[in-house]
């Protein structure tokens, strides 16, 4: 692994899987806060995704599409989308490639602070011959939650620039598998009212 996709790279974990935390979007329904910095139960939901993560990737980039000089003291490299047009999460992800050396590439939302501590090894070992594996709670598929083989990934770029924007979208062009969890540990925090 690229010792640039992490700038305090820990030597004792894994080194197959890169994670791309997602803490871009324009945050409409939080009062256009900047939704990675909203406090929950005493921290940044930024900071509960990554301490969940961090255990179980070689490294992780923070894809982020607002100048918020907060971002400057995590100890992560953090990537702006080519441009400001909010072109959605496909658009933060293929901003951060260039920085993914790892076979394997851990896509997350910032809003997500319970996520499992075996998530990447759930869902690596339901990934089989699939390009992506997606998380799947009790409700419905979590697109956004997803192990690529990171060679896959490459396609979001020609994608974009055919205009496409969706998630959906484009996982309909790979080869898709599912991983199951239970409970809320997928569930993300849109309102406000939602926050601890």
């Amino acid at each position: 692994m690229d010792s640039s996709a992490e700038k305090n790279l820990d030597d004792t974990v894994i080194t197959d899987t890169t994670a791309i935390v997602l803490a871009g979007g324009k945050g409409s329904r939080m009062n256009f806060e900047e939704k990675a910095w909203v406090i929950h139960r005493g921290k940044p939901l930024i900071m509960h995704v990554i301490d969940q993560v961090k255990p179980q990737v070689s490294g992780i980039l923070v894809s982020r599409n607002r100048p918020d000089p907060r971002y400057d003291d995590l100890p992560f490299i953090c990537i702006a989308d080519e441009n400001s047009n909010f072109d959605g999460p496909l658009a933060g992800v293929a901003a951060c490639l260039k920085e993914v050396q790892s076979p394997f590439t851990l896509i997350v939302p910032c809003d997500t602070p319970n996520l499992p501590g075996d998530l990447v090894p759930v869902l690596k070992a339901n990934l089989g011959n699939s390009d992506v594996c997606i998380a799947v709670d009790e409700d419905r598929d979590q697109p956004l939650i997803m192990l690529a083989k990171t060679r896959c990934l490459s396609t979001m770029a020609d994608y974009l620039r055919k205009g496409g924007r969706s998630v959906h979208g484009w996982l309909e062009r790979q080869t898709l598998s599912r991983a199951q969890f239970a409970g809320a540990q997928l569930h993300n925090i849109n309102e406000g009212s939602q926050l601890e």
